[in-house]
């Protein structure tokens, strides 16, 4: 009894330190795709970048579970504030400047999708396919899960002055009342729409194919799949 006592008290050390590994190099990996061109697909201004940075969070999420996963989005967003103060007041990275818009639903989407991983997991029988499948789906809403905390947070702080902005750029003469009456809520809608729709799928994709990767690894190593 005393020494499984022992041998249980070593795995979730090493558990723990390949937890923090895992969050540091996933960290690394999110700050590197902020920083350069590599994770962010610019678009003219005053629209958003279709971003990949998402995908390291929701690998670290559904890999390594929910606290690694929280911490690494609180890396993506902490990232995205920096930037935003970096890139001034020009277009809509003056509302970035917000902690409630750039760092905290950074935090909240990984944690929402690994609460859908867990519950998928539960609803298919078979183990490897109900991963796969579960993985691919939670890592879809974690993505869309971001974009709409984003662009929804952003709407309901900054509606006004999203509209303001939106209506500086453009003629009265060349656009509808009613348009330039919701112009804020028009941009969040068309931004968020194929931005959500190319980011989730990117993370259906590649989110699985990394998490097979890695518990493979991890099975081989003798860890107890979850």
């Amino acid at each position: 009894m005393k020494q499984e006592t022992i041998l249980e008290k070593r795995r979730r050390q090493s558990d723990r330190i390949r937890q923090m590994t895992v969050a540091a190099m996933l960290s690394a990996i999110t700050a590197l795709l902020v920083f350069t061109p590599i994770g962010m697909i610019q678009l003219p201004p005053p629209l958003l970048a279709v971003t990949t940075v998402h995908v390291p969070v929701l690998i670290a999420a559904l890999v390594e579970g929910w606290w690694v996963g929280g911490f690494v989005g609180l890396v993506f967003g902490t990232c995205s504030l920096i930037r935003a103060f970096e890139a001034g007041a020009g277009g809509l990275t003056l509302f970035f400047q917000n902690p409630l818009i750039s760092v905290l639903p950074r935090i909240l989407f990984p944690l929402g999708a690994y609460a859908v991983y867990l519950l998928l997991k539960k609803l298919f029988r078979d183990g490897q396919v109900r991963d796969k499948i579960a993985a691919g789906i939670a890592a879809a809403v974690g993505a869309v899960l971001n974009t709409v905390l984003v662009l929804g947070t952003l709407y309901l702080i900054y509606g006004a002055k999203l509209t303001e902005l939106v209506n500086n750029m453009i003629s009265a003469g060349n656009a509808e009342a009613h348009y330039l009456d919701h112009a804020g809520a028009w941009l969040v809608a068309a931004v968020g729409l194929p931005n959500g729709i190319a980011e989730a799928a990117v993370a259906a994709i590649l989110v699985p194919m990394v998490k097979v990767a890695v518990d493979a690894v991890t099975k081989r190593k003798g860890r107890k799949q979850a």
